[in-house]
């Protein structure tokens, strides 16, 4: 979620962004699917170390060497231990899944050699490697917080940066679940270069936070951030499609505090003569010299600038993403031989302006610094060898969509004293700050007739109505049903939705995945539809996860592989029950 690296990039990325409406509400997911950048191989290496072993190989020996795996045709091949292993994906499982001891290395093609804690998955995609790191929620912030932020921040700004960025990533893994993966590792969607001990602030901030995420009215919400907002909060609706009430318009004086906030300013001075004329950008001189004459209809000399006004911002008051200023001017000029004075007024349109460093990169496509999305205007004084000139100043702020969290805002509030819960209290409005528990943690849930275990709740047929189950369901805490997204779920359960346990005074909640064996597109029933997704899945196309995943093992052998496709086929020409 940071800055793009050249001005393509970033107007590509503003499409996309603009394109998509963000996500309301989700479920805490406590494991993430990233897509680690390695370019398009062939042939990719990589070096276990640790207790790893193979899924579906458990007898073979890993070791310590360097390994490689190769594409052949739509499937890829692993030499390992003496044997050569092949399928359509190849899968490292870590022997301490959820620990330090195990990982694996490898050169990230955006960011170098990383390490990355839990499995690896490797397949093929439009004919090349893919890798595949799954691991533990909170051990993926350990790769994204210093690296969206920096391990020298503050802590309590790294601790709002890992709120927000957990319940960035929850949000995604319920938008993409019939994906091969959850999120990229680039700022596309969080910025991740996997596990370094090094960054020891960050992932302080990581677990003493752990499994807080801010939620409104109940819901999970997608916690969007920016480098820096300008000095103002944005609205959803002004960025994308849809206002959501807990991201508003606020003024943040914490922003614009911040000397690392990027901001880009050209002076008109109050006083045009020898001296100041120099201090001006010369694209906005000629840009108002030019207005005037045209105002003037005649040749005018600029005397005085006697006031600059911001106008028509993009969106609705209070936004100060303003679009043009008024000029106010006194010139003077000619007429009879004689020289006179008057005022004039011109109209600048902000957008087409080019001063600072964004003039001085104009043509290059690697230029760091690119056009900022907030414009205005202001009175300000211009200090040069040791003298102040009075005037006003141009404005172009706000890195990034300014939406939620600003990181330069957080470290400067951080900096003050704010604690983090203050902090977040700011950039999302009538939010909660949520603790997700664990099957351990939270009070235990009653299953009557059906079968509740730590992954989920099952023994469920498809058909059953919602009121049915929750009737048959009792816990010491507030039961609820919700959808894979987190919204109040009615009618017939389908695979994928959630039992929420609500606990600690609403402060702590914890959700179980519900499970109904052969149901694995998640609509409720079984059909020829689950059959296709199931031999999707076999095939390596569009992969089941969690709960679906669950669903497939109709055999309940530990497995899904072609024996429960036979099971499910059968079943769904009515020559099996399922249980």
């Amino acid at each position: 979620m940071r800055k793009a690296r050249n001005l393509f990039a970033l107007c590509l990325a503003l499409s996309l962004l603009c394109a998509a409406a963000p996500a309301r509400a989700a479920v805490f997911c406590s494991d993430v699917r990233v897509r680690i950048s390695i370019g398009k191989h062939q042939e990719f290496s990589f070096t276990p170390v640790g207790t790893f072993t193979v899924k579906g190989e458990p007898s073979l020996a890993v070791g310590s060497d360097e390994l490689t795996v190769k594409a052949v045709g739509g499937r890829v091949s692993l030499e390992v231990g003496g044997k050569t292993v092949t399928g359509a994906s190849v899968t490292l499982l870590s022997g301490n899944y959820g620990g330090k001891t195990d990982y694996i290395r490898l050169k990230n093609s955006v960011y170098g050699a990383c390490t990355y804690l839990g499995n690896m998955t490797f397949d093929v995609f439009e004919g090349a490697i893919r890798a595949i790191n799954t691991l533990p929620i909170e051990q993926y912030l350990y790769g994204v917080v210093p690296h969206e932020m920096s391990n020298l921040f503050p802590l309590d700004a790294l601790k709002a940066q890992a709120v927000c960025a957990r319940g960035y990533a929850v949000a995604r893994c319920a938008k993409y679940y019939s994906r091969a993966y959850d999120l990229l590792d680039t700022s596309d969607d969080q910025v991740y270069h996997g596990y370094a001990s090094k960054n020891t602030r960050a992932i302080a901030a990581v677990e003493a936070t752990a499994g807080q995420v801010l939620t409104f009215e109940g819901d999970i919400i997608e916690s969007f951030y920016s480098a820096s907002n300008g000095g103002q909060t944005e609205k959803t609706g002004n960025v994308w499609s849809s206002d959501y009430p807990y991201y508003i318009n606020a003024d943040d004086p914490f922003d614009l505090k911040n000397a690392s906030s990027i901001e880009e300013r050209s002076f008109i001075p109050a006083q045009y003569n020898e001296k100041t004329l120099k201090l001006m950008d010369l694209s906005v001189l000629l840009m108002i010299e030019r207005a005037a004459i045209v105002a003037a209809g005649r040749d005018v000399t600029l005397l005085e600038t006697v006031n600059v006004v911001p106008k028509n911002p993009s969106y609705d008051e209070p936004s100060r993403c303003y679009t043009e200023a008024d000029v106010a001017l006194t010139v003077g000029y000619e007429e009879d031989g004689i020289q006179k004075t008057g005022q004039l007024t011109i109209t600048l349109v902000l957008e087409d302006m080019q001063f600072g460093s964004f003039q001085r990169s104009l043509g290059s496509l690697t230029a760091k610094k690119t056009r900022l999305r907030m414009r205005g205007a202001e009175p300000g004084v211009y200090h040069s060898g040791g003298e102040a000139y009075a005037g006003f100043f141009l404005t172009e702020r706000r890195y990034g969509h300014g939406v939620g969290l600003s990181q330069r805002g957080a470290q400067e509030r951080a900096r003050s004293g704010q604690p983090y819960a203050d902090i977040l209290s700011f950039y999302y409005a009538s939010t909660d700050l949520i603790t997700i528990g664990t099957y351990a943690s939270a009070p235990k849930v009653k299953g009557g007739s059906y079968t509740v275990k730590e992954w989920g709740v099952s023994g469920v047929a498809a058909g059953t109505s919602s009121e049915k189950l929750m009737s048959k369901l009792s816990s010491d805490a507030s039961l609820s049903l919700v959808t894979a997204k987190g919204s109040p779920a009615t009618g017939n359960v389908c695979t994928g939705w959630f039992v929420r346990v609500t606990y600690g005074e609403g402060k702590k909640f914890f959700d179980l995945p519900v499970v109904i064996y052969g149901d694995l597109d998640g609509d409720g029933k079984i059909g020829e539809s689950d059959v296709t997704a199931l031999q999707d899945h076999l095939g390596h196309g569009t992969l089941l996860t969690g709960a679906r995943l669950r669903a497939a093992d109709l055999n309940r052998s530990g497995e899904v592989d072609v024996k429960d496709l036979i099971y499910l086929i059968r079943a769904v020409n009515g020559d099996e029950k399922l249980a």
